[in-house]
């Protein structure tokens, strides 16, 4: 009778300390703090275009009365298959390990002119491990699947930031 109790007490015990494991999870927020990156010569070929464009505005001013130009300004980068699906490859490529720590991890992600990921960034990480499992995500051939910005039709870099959140369950 005393190994049996002995028993349920050790057993509760263990199951006391196994409740006690911390949970991880993580989520992903928003792209924050997009914008454009263009360089002098981006900008004055964009200034042509704006100036083109008013000058045919004005003629049509002119000589319709009323008229205007549709020509649109700004597109931003777009990843094929869109935003979601590159949130959801990120959610589900990165693993949280028994070494993770809780906090936030920031990326800056750049796009090039050419339609690729040209720069990936951690300003921020909560460990070494999550840090090198991060970088790991974005060497992957999936992530480089961009169309550029543009700016007037002129392709130009486009920046923003991206936080992997690791936190208790």
């Amino acid at each position: 009778m005393k190994k049996l109790f002995l028993f349920i007490v050790v057993l509760c015990l263990l199951s006391n300390c196994n409740a006690r494991k911390k949970t991880l999870v993580h989520y992903l927020s928003t792209l924050e703090n997009v914008k454009f990156i263009v360089s002098k010569e981006d900008s004055i070929k964009i200034d042509s275009v704006k100036l083109s464009l008013q000058k045919t505005q004005e003629k049509i001013d002119r000589e319709k009365n009323g008229g205007w130009i549709c020509f649109e300004s700004e597109d931003r980068a777009q990843f094929k298959g869109g935003i979601t699906l590159f949130r959801k490859l990120i959610f589900e490529k990165f693993k949280i390990s028994t070494e993770s720590k809780e906090g936030e991890n920031l990326i800056r992600i750049t796009i090039g002119k050419d339609n690729n990921l040209e720069m990936v960034k951690l300003l921020k990480y909560s460990d070494e491990n999550t840090k090198k499992q991060i970088e790991d995500i974005f060497k992957s051939k999936e992530f480089d699947n961009w169309s550029s910005a543009r700016l007037y039709r002129i392709p130009v870099k486009q920046q923003f930031e991206i936080s992997i959140f690791i936190k208790k369950r």
